[in-house]
């Protein structure tokens, strides 16, 4: 195994390439070839692919791309390339289960496979979304007294006393201090102080993970993330985050962002990017485990089918191959409030799953507001086990997601934003108002006669 100064080495090192080049002449043309060797095919009706083919294809054409690609290190402006064996050393070492969280508020996140009779574990919050601070512990609140729910990934405060939190400067260190602060006290006062976390969201920089690995922050049972930027980039912010979590003890998550219909290309493109990132990721941000998250380049959301395709057969190929921890992180178009969310909550969490995820979300109007609730990630883990206990098929599972599309594929282009969190919950007894506990209720029902309950 390469050691993180060996990685970093070839990020002083490597050849050197403008990003305009890496892009153009490196990643889109690497994977448009690739796609057409492996006769990679997205089909709009078979998101679920009944056979094994494609996920066999789609690792192999990822592989080849991470090792002629490479990742490109925006910083030095090179090519950090590796081999496949080293790669593939990589991936070998990577764990396969690990534990998360303490006590008995510990959870085992471990590899999972499509047909796995164990629940997937879920981490609730809305990732990646902009939280204001006067209700940050509120939404906490709503995500941790949530039984079925194992874990905590929530928003980012970006206002501190009035001012915004701009990138690199030092109120990232504020602003993330305060986020690990209100997670740290919603899991205690709901009775679940040993809850596991993926946080440090305020910063984007290196900052705020500096300033939250401590104990009394991010603990190192806990995870932070390390981006992979599009495509197949990084930079020494992220490599420093990477640097300070080897020393700190913590895990690292590993996140890649690929754009279906970005550089790359369209589906097939995107999942072999994505099969790459792991990759790369396993080795460069030395992950612990994985979020899946290509999003659609118009509606940067997870829900059409084309990045559903992607993520279940992404999930799949590693589970026959290569077995990593991997997270179906889902980024819905609409707000909470709305039963378009629901459905698509439901039909996201039927594609990762039957793809060997486990769950993380919802981040509703594609992370943008803070129009998200409890209520939605209680969804999400019910269709989660849902899934398991009915040991659904491939087949089924493509009937379902099918029919749950029509429920809101129209609102793609014009997203039902729904309500802010103070709308649609109590903030003295942190539960769902009567019209949005009303509207979970009927989409369950709805999703009880299509079979799933």
């Amino acid at each position: 195994m390469l050691s993180f100064v060996d990685i970093i080495e070839r990020a002083e090192t490597g050849p050197y390439m403008t990003e305009t080049d890496f892009d153009l002449q490196w990643v889109a043309t690497t994977a448009r070839r690739l796609v057409k060797e492996y006769s990679l095919r997205f089909n709009p009706e078979e998101i679920v692919p009944e056979g094994e083919e494609q996920a066999d294809a789609l690792y192999a054409a990822g592989l080849e791309m991470a090792t002629k690609v490479g990742l490109y290190c925006r910083t030095t402006s090179r090519i950090m390339q590796f081999s496949r064996e080293e790669i593939e050393a990589a991936l070998k070492a990577a764990p396969k289960e690990i534990i998360v969280g303490q006590g008995r508020d510990s959870r085992l996140l471990f590899a999972r496979r499509p047909d796995n009779p164990r629940y997937p574990v879920v981490f609730g919050g809305n990732p990646g979304a902009p939280i204001p601070e006067e209700i940050y512990l509120a939404t906490v609140l709503s995500y941790a007294r949530e039984p079925l729910i194992d874990g905590l990934d929530h928003g980012a405060i970006v206002i501190v006393d009035g001012r915004e939190v701009r990138t690199g400067s030092p109120l990232e260190v504020t602003a993330t201090r305060r986020e690990l602060s209100y997670l740290r006290q919603g899991i205690t006062r709901c009775g679940r102080p040993g809850m596991p976390l993926i946080a440090a969201e305020s910063s984007a920089t290196a900052l705020g993970d500096l300033a939250v690995a401590h104990p009394d922050y991010l603990r190192t049972c806990d995870v932070h993330l390390v981006p992979i930027l599009s495509e197949l980039k990084t930079d020494y912010h992220n490599l420093a985050k990477v640097a300070n979590f080897v020393e700190y003890g913590g895990y690292n998550g590993n996140l890649p962002n690929p754009m279906v219909g970005g550089y790359a290309g369209g589906a097939e493109a995107a999942a072999i990017t994505t099969v790459a990132a792991f990759m790369l990721g396993t080795l460069v941000n030395q992950a612990h485990l994985h979020l899946c998250h290509p999003v659609h380049i118009r509606y940067t959301s997870t829900s059409t089918p084309e990045v559903m395709w992607v993520i279940n057969l992404v999930g799949r190929a590693f589970a026959r191959h290569s077995p990593l921890i991997l997270l179906g992180d889902i980024f819905a178009t609409n707000g909470a409030g709305t039963a378009e969310l629901l459905f698509e909550v439901a039909a996201n969490t039927i594609a990762n799953v039957t793809g060997g995820m486990h769950l993380l979300g919802v981040a509703a109007t594609n992370g943008k507001l803070p129009h998200a609730s409890g209520l939605e990630t209680r969804l999400m883990a019910e269709v989660g086990r849902a899934v398991v206990d009915r040991r659904l098929t491939y087949g089924r599972a493509n009937e379902l997601i099918l029919q749950l599309l029509s429920h809101y594929q129209h609102t793609f282009a014009q997203p039902l934003l729904g309500q802010p969190f103070n709308e649609i919950y109590d903030l003295a007894r942190i539960e769902p108002v009567a019209e949005w506990q009303r509207k979970y209720e009927v989409v369950r029902d709805k999703l009880a006669s299509l079979g799933l309950f």
